[in-house]
């Protein structure tokens, strides 16, 4: 009988034992996160901070985060270019990915064909500022188009511009344009001729528009009203037939303009 209690008393403590033994140690960091920088979560605030420190990382902003305070980092370099944590007592209670757009960098900005505007989608507008800058883009003026505002800037080679529309400080809208646009040389960039498109003249002011045109060969030709529009007409007569524009404005803005037939302007 002893003999039974004793087998029955060890196999016990083996089952009890067995899956403590399998428990995993204190898990750290964000489920499925991967990188160093993110299995912060039980250290003391000062040693997170100066782990990221010295993974690369440079303190980004605070923002709260389902009614959390987060202390964002960012790193351009790393595959985790926006990591953040939160704390209690001094420790770190939570850490976690965030998007580039939270921390206000740019990571990977450069494509193929040069920086890639959509990189700015969704930043701070000051934080899409600082990175163009960083990026050696100087900004060069402002237009309007379509209703729109849209900064622009040139690259310090001269050859690439982008631009972005915001909305209520942040990125709302980004696309490239024309160097041309960024510099208001409507000539430059190879049009041949020295003629204008019309689609170049939305969002310039009906000054800038009217030089533009003069300087491009035009002409004034006259004001017409269609469809409750008032249009000014100019006219270039080089080339067989010549050529007709006309623009429509409101505010002293450009807000549409296209070509017209040559006897409209007559």
């Amino acid at each position: 009988m002893k003999t039974l209690i004793a087998a029955a008393l060890a196999a016990t403590a083996m089952a009890v034992a067995l899956p403590a033994a399998a428990q995993p140690g204190p898990q750290h960091g964000y489920p499925g996160g991967g990188s160093d920088v993110l299995h912060l979560q039980g250290l003391k605030v000062d040693h997170a901070k100066a782990q990221l420190a010295s993974a690369g990382y440079n303190k980004a902003r605070n923002i709260n985060s389902g009614g959390r305070q987060y202390d964002l980092w960012s790193n351009a370099r790393a595959r985790e270019s926006c990591v953040g944590f939160t704390s209690f007592n001094g420790t770190v209670t939570d850490v976690r990915s965030f998007s580039d757009a939270e921390c206000g960098v740019v990571s990977g900005g450069w494509g193929q064909g040069g920086f890639r505007s959509s990189s700015l989608q969704g930043l701070w507008v000051d934080d899409a500022k600082r990175n163009l800058r960083n990026f050696s883009y100087t900004h060069e003026r402002n237009i309007r188009i379509d209703g729109q505002q849209w900064d622009l800037w040139e690259s310090s080679r001269g050859r690439d511009c982008i631009g972005f529309t915001s909305y209520n400080g942040r990125v709302t809208g980004t696309r490239e344009f024309r160097q041309g646009e960024c510099d208001g040389d409507w000539n430059s960039g190879g049009w041949g001729g020295g003629w204008i498109r019309p689609e170049q003249l939305r969002g310039l002011s009906v000054d800038d528009a009217k030089r533009e045109l003069s300087r491009s060969g035009f002409d004034k030709a006259r004001n017409v009203r269609i469809d409750g529009r008032q249009w000014d007409l100019w006219f270039d007569d080089r080339g067989r037939d010549g050529a007709c524009i006309g623009f429509t404005s409101y505010n002293g803005r450009v807000t549409d303009a296209r070509n017209f037939s040559a006897r409209d302007c007559y």
